[in-house]
């Protein structure tokens, strides 16, 4: 008697996969996960959310006096609290991606072993829940705009602001992509989760987060821009702010670089997701 499956799990997938009817299929889970991240890292608080905005403007007043008003970094004629408060928004929204998402194999391990679904999902959540967080972060951030705005210290938005979205995305997924294979090569080696914290300073004053490329010599800009997330920083200042420049060909490479680290990504995903509940 012959039976007709619903589902069929078949170990062998392509190198490089992106199962999109599953994971439309699995929508409603997406969305479970993202509750379940508020819910973990809200729970039993006071001030919930709150805590985004209240760090944002601590560490924006931090930077502007260590950075600005002692350190006299350059700020592109943009009020050093606005310019630090931008660089720190999408400075957050890449780390974030990275960081929620270089344990996600480990982590979830409990439920990988028990039930089936799309493991995609999961860096999907992260990236939508980190999304939200980056969203109130950057309302904000327009909130500050408009106090230095009408004081006469801030530039008028223009329709440059709607690159904003593309920017954050592509960071998103670069940030994404680095976690998954930090996860990934984590599963043999836990050297690597212990490195996370020290990249993460590293990759930080690496970028112009808490300074300006236009202060740079011209060689230290070549080397600065070596590091892909050196012009996604420079232009969402730019659409955000009217200050700064956009090094056109640096931002190529940069959206050239995510898009390769993106497929690496998935193809070590996709491998190691076969056996990884046999290795932990």
């Amino acid at each position: 008697m012959s039976k007709n499956w619903t589902t069929v799990i078949e170990p062998k997938v392509p190198l490089f996969k992106v199962p999109i009817k599953e994971i439309i299929k699995y929508r409603e889970l997406v969305w479970t996960l993202v509750k379940r991240n508020y819910e973990v890292q809200y729970k039993q608080t006071i001030l919930g959310p709150l805590w985004l905005i209240f760090s944002l403007i601590i560490n924006s007043g931090i930077f502007s006096f260590v950075f600005g008003y002692v350190g006299q970094f350059s700020s592109d004629g943009t009020p050093y609290f606005l310019f630090y408060m931008t660089g720190s928004v999408v400075w957050d929204f890449f780390i974030s991606c990275f960081g929620s998402n270089t344990g996600v194999l480990l982590e979830n391990s409990y439920l990988f072993g028990k039930v089936y679904f799309p493991r995609l999902i999961m860096p999907i959540a992260n990236i939508l829940f980190n999304a939200i967080r980056v969203g109130i972060k950057f309302l904000v951030t327009l909130c500050a705009w408009l106090f230095f705005y009408l004081a006469g210290d801030a530039q008028m938005i223009d329709l440059k602001i709607l690159w904003v979205l593309p920017i954050a995305l592509v960071m998103s997924l670069m940030g994404t992509a680095m976690g998954l294979i930090v996860s990934c090569i984590t599963i043999k080696y836990r050297d690597f989760s212990h490195m996370v914290g020290l990249l993460t300073t590293v990759m930080m004053y690496v970028s112009p987060v808490v300074y300006s490329t236009s202060q740079l010599p011209k060689y230290v800009q070549g080397l600065v821009y070596i590091n892909p997330i050196s012009s996604y920083v420079e232009a969402f200042r730019l659409c955000m702010l009217g200050s700064g420049e956009i090094n056109m060909l640096a931002l190529i490479y940069s959206t050239i670089f995510t898009l390769a680290l993106t497929i690496v990504a998935v193809v070590m995903f996709n491998q190691t997701e076969k056996d990884f509940i046999d290795i932990i």
